[in-house]
């Protein structure tokens, strides 16, 4: 969704009438309304981010982008020029999901008529399940984040349980579970490992980033019939992982390669349904940040067109590997 889009959805938001999910008579207030009785109209619009930038989505970063979005020449067409905006921004303390309630109901108190964020999953969460409740009509919350299987679920009554939480992500957890589902449904595969370190990538969603990615992998892989182990590095029993390895695999192979080194071969145009113009690039581009960030020695080269991937092979890995598999 560009941002004319999503700035559009604001002004319908601020002026639309929508359901009471109390199921009560309103009650109003006058600084709900877009316009006062002086005749000036604003939309206030509140930003419930964690100060603390290790997180991807943090105030000091979106709030600049905000500013510039706002003096472009395409937005500002989109509203008539007696409409004004007023940014107010609430430390929502490292993505905590009590802090994210907290900031939201201070931002209902303040008048707010659209909340932006949060963005982490937990938080999110708490604060989605009240704002149908805020207010005569609900107050909607826009957000990059809701990356788990649970914000994918239809959310247009008051009986739905993240009514009025509108994602302008086009990636989540589920998009990237069908990646791999896809993946192994190309190569014939029914079997996989799931190694699952719980509180890495804290920074993209918060708490339990990558416990709740897992958690949308086995979801899915449940729903296609796909066998899957979980493996927890967390609780290993002061095993290393060599052994577990050896334990969940049944075999020994990491004598064989060394694991450190990668080379990472990619199609720029593949994947494009899933990632966009460019998809092969830029899936290739991020798993090189993460195994670089990991210490991995990585190589990597893209796939031509008129070259077959097993002279592709050949010429980038050095050996024709197929046999150690067999």
């Amino acid at each position: 969704m560009g941002w004319r889009a999503v700035l559009v959805l604001l002004s319908i938001a601020g002026v639309a009438r929508s359901q009471n999910c109390r199921g009560e008579e309103p009650k109003p207030r006058p600084c709900e309304n877009v316009c006062d009785e002086n005749g000036n109209c604003r939309i206030r619009a509140a930003m419930l981010l964690p100060k603390n930038t290790t997180f991807y989505a943090s105030l000091p970063v979106v709030q600049p982008v905000f500013d510039l979005a706002i003096q472009s020449q395409a937005v500002q067409a989109a509203f008539p020029p007696w409409l004004k905006f007023e940014w107010m921004t609430y430390d929502v303390t490292d993505c905590d999901a009590a802090y994210a309630v907290i900031s939201a109901i201070d931002a209902y108190n303040d008048c707010a008529h659209v909340f932006f964020g949060p963005a982490c999953d937990f938080a999110l969460a708490s604060v989605a399940r009240i704002t149908k409740f805020l207010g005569n009509s609900g107050i909607p919350l826009i957000t990059t984040g809701g990356f788990t299987f649970d914000f994918v679920t239809p959310k247009q009554t008051c009986d739905d349980e993240f009514y009025m939480l509108v994602r302008t992500s086009p990636l989540g957890f589920k998009d990237m579970a069908y990646f791999i589902i896809d993946v192994m449904r190309h190569y014939d595969w029914r079997q996989l490992l799931l190694i699952n370190e719980p509180e890495a990538q804290v920074d993209v969603a918060g708490k339990s980033t990558c416990h709740l990615m897992m958690k949308t992998f086995a979801n899915f892989l449940k729903i296609e019939d796909i066998i899957y182990t979980p493996w927890d590095t967390t609780s290993d029993g002061g095993l290393n992982h060599t052994e577990n390895l050896k334990f969940y695999l049944g075999y020994k192979y990491t004598s064989k390669f060394d694991w450190k080194r990668t080379v990472l071969l990619y199609e720029t145009s593949a994947f494009v349904e899933y990632v966009g113009v460019r998809g092969g690039h830029l899936l290739a581009s991020t798993i090189h940040d993460f195994l670089i960030r990991e210490a991995f020695h990585v190589y990597g080269r893209e796939l031509q067109p008129h070259v077959p991937a097993a002279e592709a092979l050949l010429k980038y890995v050095g050996y024709d590997y197929t046999s150690k598999w067999a």
